[in-house]
């Protein structure tokens, strides 16, 4: 999985799904660059039990997005 998110060059947060072939070999079927994110997503429950509320997580998501940005010329 890491290394499709390098491949793809993501950044800050994504989801990427896979499947195991019969011999568990992985497979990536999709890259999703904006999960969901509402409260009841895995996103936010993982954050909980790291005990990062919904609210600071946004805002974790929101400064690490601006600050991967790449500089104005």
């Amino acid at each position: 999985m890491l290394q499709a998110v390098v491949a793809l060059g993501l950044r800050v947060y994504s989801r990427v799904d896979l499947l195991l072939s019969p011999e568990d070999v992985p497979f990536v079927l999709e890259a999703n660059t904006i999960p969901g994110m509402t409260e009841t997503s895995l996103l936010p429950d993982a954050a909980a039990v790291a005990g990062i509320s919904y609210p600071e997580l946004c805002a974790r998501i929101i400064e690490l997005s601006l600050a991967a940005r790449p500089p104005k010329k």
